[in-house]
This record gives structure tokens, sequence and C-alpha cells, in this order.
């Protein structure tokens, strides 16, 4: 792994540490402040704060992208000088940077992709067992009322291709099925509930079908990947499951007499279900997210009627302030460099003293691939940085990395001129 490499992974767990906890603040304060809108919001709220809460941290690396994206016309009037102080490569510093020794870069880096392998496997298990639950489960055949009440409910929610199978793997109603939905059903499931308390069930599935939750929940695993180290990540995606849940119980509410009649079954379904509604962590289960007070609160509580035209502004408004917190907090993003007990240094014939070496100023062009270049300021304006192509100094391009190298040779031009008239 380059030098590089181990700099923007380090750089991306430093700054998600505190990150990924403002965007959790900042979520969980938004998710308060809309709770009389009702869990829709909330739980968007929660989404978007999770995807903030991956692709915020990666600030510097998304600006190093678009800056190799972006070309520039002219060689450096310095270039020439700058270019004869070329020396062997240094990882880039900067003020603004966060120094680090390299031995704790070669640690974080090594901690970050142990944790991103282990969660990455896991995911995977998961998703084995659960395509293994679904291919061993059989076909159900119910009494002909039970299956009208399938069919109702199905039509309801317009989830026709939804599938009814049975497993002795489950202890309660789960939706799974990456390709296609599908709703497993304890074996021995109509036996023991009624006709109500079936009903409560398979319309809470199959408001996990119509909304897709199965695949979205895997989405969310894999962009959780990258933060999965951070406690409030799992804090974070346990909002996002529970909000999800009362989502589903006002859809499928609306099946049956009244909100108070499904709560009545969501009572007598979890004191007949097993703890464990499921083998596989990823199947959309009744009670997954342990929340049963707070959705029979929210099922029985009298909540404001809202118009179309205040949600949509609770929702503008919500997403505007989630913005600027995210932008805020991004523009507070800082980069790591590996920090050196000083500038390398090398003996001078004349004076048997040691001077400090010219910082690396070495580049990749990008074209349709990459080629050596050298990094120089913008004649017409030095606040701009370039990298020019070796062979044509003609060809140039935009690149961040250059502005930290040559900071650090105007830093080393600086010192070495005090030193020469000392």
């Amino acid at each position: 792994m380059s030098n590089d490499a181990y700099l923007w992974l380090t750089s991306y767990v430093v700054n998600a540490a505190w990150q990924v906890a403002a965007l959790a603040c900042a979520g969980w304060g938004l998710s308060r402040l809309v709770k009389q809108t009702g869990p829709e919001l909330q739980h968007k709220i929660w989404v978007a704060t999770l995807m903030l809460a991956t692709f915020v941290p990666a600030t510097p690396v998304i600006q190093y992208y678009f800056a190799h994206r972006v070309s520039a016309v002219q060689v450096s009037a310095d270039f020439t000088m700058v270019a004869a102080h070329v020396s062997t490569r240094q990882i880039p510093l900067k003020g603004s940077d966060l120094a680090v020794q390299p031995i704790a870069l070669y640690l974080i880096c090594g901690f970050y992709i142990a944790i991103l392998l282990f969660c990455f496997l896991r995911l995977c298990r998961a998703l084995y067992r659960t395509t293994a639950l679904v291919h061993h489960a059989d076909a159900a055949s119910i009494e002909p009322d039970y299956a009208e009440l399938w069919r109702t409910s199905k039509e309801r929610v317009s989830v026709q291709s939804a599938t009814l199978l049975r497993s002795s793997d489950v202890f309660g109603p789960v939706t799974a099925g990456l390709w296609r939905p599908v709703l497993l059903m304890p074996a021995k499931f109509m036996e023991n509930y009624s006709q109500t308390e079936f009903l409560a069930a398979v319309a809470h599935e199959n408001a996990h079908i119509k909304r897709d939750d199965f695949r979205k929940n895997v989405l969310y695993e894999i962009v959780g990947l990258f933060t999965a180290f951070h406690p409030l990540t799992w804090f974070i995606k346990s909002q996002i499951a529970q909000t999800r849940e009362m989502v589903c119980d006002r859809m499928a509410a609306e099946q049956l007499p009244d909100r108070r009649a499904y709560a009545v079954s969501l009572l007598q379904l979890a004191s007949k279900m097993q703890a464990a509604t499921s083998v596989v962590s990823h199947a959309m289960g009744m009670f997954d997210a342990a929340i049963l007070e707070r959705r029979i609160m929210a099922l029985t509580s009298q909540m404001p009627r809202l118009g179309r035209i205040q949600r949509s502004l609770w929702s503008v408004s919500a997403i505007f302030l989630l913005s600027i917190c995210a932008g805020g907090i991004g523009l507070m993003t800082r980069t790591v460099a590996a920090q050196t007990a000083g500038p390398s240094a090398q003996l001078t014939p004349a004076a048997g003293k040691k001077q400090a070496a010219a910082p690396d100023l070495d580049c990749t062009y990008y074209d349709e691939k990459g080629h050596p270049g050298t990094c120089g300021y913008d004649p017409k304006n030095r606040k701009t940085s370039l990298c020019y192509l070796n062979p044509d100094l003609k060809q140039s391009e935009l690149q961040e990395g250059c502005e930290w190298k040559l900071r650090r040779y105007d830093e080393w031009k600086r010192r070495k001129g005090g030193e020469s008239k000392n």
C-alpha cells in the first residue's frame, strides 16, 4: 500500500471519529424536532444521517479526486528552480494537517482494515444464511380463510409478487429475498394464531415488502461498513430500524378496523412469539427492533394531522438544517500527514554541516493514465498549484497534493535562507 493510501485511510478514520458523533447528534436533534410529523420523516433523517456520516469524512479524498480532473495550461515561472531541488519522495505536510507518527498510520490503517474486513465477511455470511433460509423453505398450504386474508393484504399494498413460504427455522413472520420478495412463516403459525393476528402479521410484513425494506437494509449495511468501527454508527442504524418498524406499523394498521385493534394484535403476537424472531439478522422481522412499547404508544396516542403542504415544509426544513450541519462539519475536515523528527538531512562537502534536503515535489500527471510530473505554481496565480508533465512542461493540471508539497518547499526555502544569513 502506498504512503498516500495510508494517509487517506488514516484521515478518514480520524475525521470519522468526531464527525460521525457530530452528525448523530444533529440527526437526533432533528428527529426530535420533527417528531410530531410521524416516523416517516424521522426515518428519512436517520437514513440521510447514515449516508452523510459515511461520505463527509471522505471530503479530502473527494476534493483530491476532482482536483485531478481539472486541467491547467501554463508552466510555472518558478518551475525550473523548483524542479532542481526535487529529491526523494516524502509524505506532504501543510500547516492545517494533523501530524501523526508513521507507526500510528500503520496501526490505525491495520485496525480499520481489520474491522472493515470482519464486518464485510459478517454481512456476507448473513446474506448467505438468508439465501439458504429462503432456498430451504417450503410452499405454504393454508386454509381458505387465511389464504383470503393473505390475498387481500397483498392487494391493499400492491405487492402481488410476494410469495408466502413456511420454514421451521424462523420463530415469527419475516421478510427476505434480494431478487423476489418472500414472506416466511413458522411451520405451525396458522395453528397457533387467530385470523386477526395472522392479518396483523402479514400486513406488517407486506408493508416491508411494499417499501422494499430488505434490499434497502442491505444497502444501509454496506454503506455503514465504512464507519462500522464507530459505536454511534450502530446507534444510527438502530434508529433506522426503529423508525422503519413504526412506519410499517402505520401502514399495517390501515388494514385492520383501527389502530387500537392492530396494537392489541401486536401485544398478542409478542406474548406468543419467542424472543428471537429469526436466525438471520437481515430478515425483516416484526420485533427485531425491540421497541414494542414505543410502537404501542405511537399507535394509541393521538398525533396532530398535518396536511401535505405542512409535511413538505417540515421535510424541506429538515433537509436544509441537516445540509447546513453536514456542510459545516465537512469544512472542519482535517487531512493527516506523517510526522517526522525533522527534515531529512545531508552533509554539505564545503562546510561539513548538516543541511535540510529539499522536500519532494514529485507528482503524477493524469490523462488516461499516470505519467511522472513535478509540482509548481501557476505563473498567473501563485495561489494555484499545478502538476507539470515532465516530458512536456506545457502540459499541466490542478492537483491538491501539489499544494501540500509546495508549502513544504516554500517553508524549506525560507528556513534555508535564514540559515544562510546566520
